[in-house]
């Protein structure tokens, strides 16, 4: 008989809550959903917590409730503070319980977090975290039972006992293993307030779809830690069977997160092809270099439904982009977005200002380049320098590190030559001026 005193399960937690951070665009958290439908292949129960609708006195008490066996929270670069409160308040609730976390900044920067968490899970922590979860419950779900693990058993383990660091690096699986995986686990999403929050920010109830992993490319301010250099694609069959999971649920459009979804042009037609082909009423947005377009190429995506492509034009001057080694141009974002402005895809910008080495000119081309073109959205952000990365290795201080609080902040966490409180007006006026015109693909 089991003794329901016991903790049993693990819970998977998004420690994102609006209510502290109100944001237009909300997506479910596919990683934790990935690896919950992992955790409950291997025959365990597995319950998500996502806390993009909760007040964080709900959020506790569910988790509470729920007596896990392992807590694992996922942290990305602004839910640090957040995952922090909600461990402390719940290690004295759950005292059996394991806790321990995963995602972007622990596999960056796992000493901040180490001495918090019992252990983390470091990289892909696909297959891995699943079966160290399976093999922790199996031998009783008693914590000393860590004590004596090897941790090259598991990939991408890490903790401290006794003031000494165990871990073994990180694996990317290759594609003939990702394959393999069950879809992504959304069934304990609360799709009604997702669609409500996207329809009403833009207009359709879209949600997120990650389709490759891994970029070739080293820019400068880049982490790219989970999934790491090698891109990888699935099976279009794949694909389009989770979008067809996802159309069930009541969705219209789709934002394709890939960090490199049209890297691979045969890939990109072959998926436009089949979206034509099989007449999907739904719309997509998606991330895109400047570099790989062609005007076949980018009415086929229109063809295929895609409305609004998102670039990282970043900086309006070149010997900037050099610094960033971006290996793009600035004429060739611009070309980019004319493409896509003439064959009646939207587009959006990302720029980045305040890069160590840029000037205030450099500046000012950036912020006279998001008002010259077609765009219909621009997005602006300083430097934020993410351990691992070559920025975090010339401007950064391991020892001082500071994590942003809010999405879209404007704050160095670095010695700085430029004063942020004059970014920060900069990129208000320059917001507001190009919010107050009106420019259309006719005006190009």
């Amino acid at each position: 008989m089991i003794d329901a005193s016991q903790p049993s399960g693990v819970v998977l937690v998004y420690p994102y809550f609006r209510d502290l951070d109100p944001v237009d665009k909300l997506f479910p958290p596919l990683g934790i959903a990935g690896l919950a439908s992992q955790i409950r292949d291997l025959g365990l129960p597995v319950s998500i917590v996502d806390c993009t609708f909760m007040t964080v006195p709900d959020a506790l008490n569910r988790i509470i409730a729920l007596k896990p066996a392992i807590v694992g929270i996922s942290i990305m670069v602004t839910m640090s503070a957040n995952a922090l409160m909600l461990l402390r308040s719940l290690r004295a609730r759950l005292p059996a319980t394991l806790f321990t976390a995963g995602g972007p900044l622990p596999t960056v920067n796992p000493a901040i977090f180490a001495g918090e968490f019992d252990l983390l899970s470091l990289g892909e922590g696909d297959l891995v975290f699943p079966r160290f979860c399976r093999d922790y419950i199996t031998a009783g779900a008693k914590q000393g039972w860590v004590s004596g693990v090897d941790v090259t058993d598991y990939p991408g383990m890490y903790l401290v006992l006794d003031g000494e660091v165990r871990s073994s690096p990180p694996v990317h699986n290759p594609s003939a293993i990702l394959d393999r995986l069950p879809l992504p686990d959304r069934s304990q999403f609360d799709h009604r307030r997702y669609q409500q929050a996207m329809e009403a920010s833009g207009g359709m109830k879209q949600t997120s779809l990650i389709i490759t992993r891994g970029c070739p490319f080293a820019c400068d301010f880049c982490s790219k830690p989970v999934w790491g250099d090698v891109f990888r694609k699935p099976p279009l069959e794949r694909v389009f069977q989770e979008i067809e999971e996802i159309m069930a649920l009541g969705y219209d459009g789709l934002w394709i997160a890939d960090d490199c979804f049209t890297l691979d042009t045969g890939y990109l037609a072959r998926f436009c092809e089949e979206m034509i082909r099989r007449g999907s009423p739904i719309a997509w947005t998606c991330l895109s270099r400047v570099d790989r377009l062609t005007p076949d190429l980018v009415d086929l995506m229109k063809r295929a439904g895609c409305i609004r492509v998102y670039l990282g034009l970043e900086s309006g001057s070149d010997e900037t982009l050099r610094l960033m080694k971006k290996k793009v141009t600035v004429e060739q974002g611009v070309r980019a977005v004319h493409l896509f402005s003439q064959a009646g895809v939207g587009t959006a910008g990302f720029f980045m200002v305040g890069y160590p080495g840029e000037t205030v000119e450099s500046i000012e081309k950036t912020f006279a380049l998001s008002l010259s073109l077609p765009l219909d959205e621009a997005w602006f952000t300083v430097p934020l320098p993410l351990p691992g990365t070559p920025l975090f290795e010339r401007v950064a201080d391991p020892r001082d590190w500071e994590d942003w609080e809010f999405s879209n902040q404007v704050k160095f966490v670095f010695p700085s030559a430029f004063d942020h409180q004059w970014l920060e007006s900069r990129i208000r006026q320059t917001r507001e001026t190009f919010d107050g015109r009106r420019v259309t693909p006719a005006d190009d």
